[in-house]
């Protein structure tokens, strides 16, 4: 039996049809909640600590994952990670495989094709060295007949100029060797990296009164959070919370934590 078959007045009809929606409504929009209630961030496999890492028990820890569920927190959404290669981090978010993910702006090749939420901190990168740089503002003066240990896979655009000219000179290493053993055994005579990487590096191993930084950075450029296009009509409420966020202090409490969290002692120092 069908409506179309019963004989019922017309109130009653209208009557009978509102229940009905009153009852499949509230499913269609549970089934919509259940279906965007999570926040899939996307993670390279390398471990970069203090910014990400997986503790002993293979959980995802540093200033990265620590933000991320914060602002899940704040958007009201369960944090998930899906581990990637670096080479494919834009392309999961545009093929809709991870919501988020944490780069500059100016480390997208396809910004047209992304979402980037408002600049969450500065990311500065220094030279570090065993001994005193010179007091010259000039970077010249600082690299002259140095050697520089850096990643084999990586890409250091603020430096490229120094070695064309033969300034100094690159000394490229595996992920898998630590920089900064290189450095204490005197295989290079500087190192390039994050400020934040060396604070935590120098905390790990205790030898902060033996390594000086460069006079000012050679490289300095906002991280943000980027997004796949479908997130346009929520990026109001995302900056909206990584403002709290920063406003209520929690931001510095992160960054602070992970580059002094004594965990870190148990991951490769690299």
């Amino acid at each position: 039996m069908n409506l179309s078959q019963v004989d019922l007045p017309a109130h009653w009809l209208k009557i009978l049809v509102l229940l009905m929606g009153m009852v499949i409504m509230p499913i269609l929009a549970d089934e919509i909640t259940q279906a965007g209630k999570t926040l899939r961030l996307a993670v390279i496999y390398i471990e970069e600590p203090p910014f990400i890492y997986t503790s002993t028990t293979s959980k995802y820890q540093g200033i990265v994952p620590s933000l991320a569920m914060a602002l899940s927190r704040e958007l009201n959404l369960e944090l998930e990670y899906l581990p990637i290669p670096r080479k494919g981090l834009e392309q999961s978010l545009i093929d809709g495989k991870a919501d988020i993910a944490w780069l500059s702006p100016e480390w997208v090749t396809n910004k047209e094709q992304l979402i980037f939420s408002v600049p969450v901190f500065l990311h500065r990168e220094f030279l570090y060295s065993l001994k005193p740089f010179s007091e010259s503002s000039n970077p010249v003066d600082w690299m002259r007949d140095k050697t520089i240990c850096l990643r084999q896979d990586y890409q250091y655009p603020s430096l490229n100029r120094f070695f064309s000219n033969k300034v100094a000179r690159a000394v490229k290493v595996s992920s898998q060797v630590p920089l900064v053993r290189l450095l204490l055994k005197g295989r290079c005579d500087l190192l390039y990296m994050n400020e934040h990487r060396a604070s935590w590096m120098t905390d790990s191993l205790g030898i902060e009164r033996h390594l000086w930084r460069s006079v000012m950075p050679l490289k300095e450029t906002q991280l943000a959070f980027m997004f796949d296009k479908t997130w346009q009509t929520k990026m109001t409420q995302v900056n909206q919370a990584l403002a709290d966020i920063k406003r209520s202090g929690e931001l510095d409490t992160i960054i602070q934590s992970n580059i002094h969290a004594s965990i870190l002692s148990q991951v490769t120092i690299d």
